[in-house]
């Protein structure tokens, strides 16, 4: 990096975590190690994989190319935590990571520059948009998660930050450690949660990864037609998403709902008291939106009418 931030750039801690990803974990660790900001330390937490996904990680390590952690399978969750956990002590800035992406080269010079120019004692997230990528890492189109601005109220309903694209600064690590992995939906989603209620956003609209669609990705992003209807029906319709967003919204009132102003104060409370006719119509009539287009809008709203949300 150039400027102010050549002799003194703070440490970043890129967290992966792996499973099963030996066919693209290569092509996603040699982007890592090509970024154009240098003061990176490289931490991979293998998930209980059964291919050869840890005997690639284990020649890295011997290469001092990548600090390797082995565990026991505990889900995308849990496995991003416990490798934040163990890196913690060790950085300034963490990036989380997946397995079969490609990083641009300079996506992490990026991050840095933006947060180090706010350099405040809040929770502070970076997130950028990101380019959909088939098997072979050909372009489909660009991400536009950020249609209508960041806010508290979207991220009560809305993960618009994909850990892929996420950079963000110890404040935001120690809250995420302090608040554990009970009733969290996502790793992403929880820290876009904490720093849009207690800290800062920065939104960068320039894509910095390429996000490779392989068909086993955990996220059912880039999804279009009647696939994501589908998956749309069974999530919202036949699953427990909206119960684990509800304990996700009560987790977050009980770990931090000293700490917001008041307005958001107000926000948490609509949505963690009990179902009512009354406070149902209070979301629909919302006066800001939730979501980042219209027909999500109207959709959630008619979750508020009948008590879903």
């Amino acid at each position: 990096m150039k400027g102010k931030y050549k002799m003194e750039e703070p440490k970043v801690i890129i967290c992966m975590s792996t499973y099963n990803g030996e066919k693209y974990v290569k092509e996603q660790l040699e982007s890592l190690l090509n970024q154009t900001y240098k003061n990176i330390d490289i931490y991979v937490r293998d998930d209980g994989s059964k291919d050869n996904t840890v005997s690639i990680l284990e020649e890295y390590e011997k290469q001092n190319k990548i600090r390797f952690i082995k565990g026991k399978n505990v889900g995308v969750v849990g496995s991003f935590y416990e490798c934040l956990k163990i890196a913690y002590d060790n950085g300034e800035y963490f990036a989380y990571c997946d397995q079969d992406d490609k990083w641009h080269s300079n996506k992490i010079e990026r991050a840095i520059k933006k947060l180090e120019e706010k350099n405040e004692e809040i929770p502070l997230l970076y997130f950028s948009e990101f380019n959909y990528c088939d098997e072979s890492l050909n372009l489909v189109n660009k991400s536009n998660l950020n249609k209508k601005g960041t806010s508290f109220e979207n991220s009560i309903v809305e993960c618009i930050s994909f850990g892929i694209a996420e950079v963000f600064n110890k404040k935001l690590a120690e809250k995420i450690l302090k608040s554990g992995t009970e009733n969290i939906c996502f790793h992403d989603w929880w820290a876009y949660m904490i720093a849009a209620g207690l800290g800062k956003v920065i939104y960068d609209d320039e894509a910095t990864v390429e996000y490779r669609r392989t068909g086993s990705n955990v996220s059912p992003s880039g999804k279009a037609g009647i696939k994501l209807q589908i998956y749309r029906v069974k999530k919202f319709m036949l699953g427990k998403y909206f119960k684990n967003i509800r304990q996700q919204i009560n987790k977050y009132k009980n770990q931090f709902y000293g700490e917001l102003k008041n307005k958001n104060k107000k926000i948490i409370d609509l949505f963690s008291v009990k179902y009512s006719f009354v406070n149902s119509m209070r979301k629909v009539f919302y006066p800001k939106m939730f979501r980042q287009n219209i027909v999500d809008e109207i959709m959630c709203r008619v979750l508020f009418l009948f008590g879903r949300l």
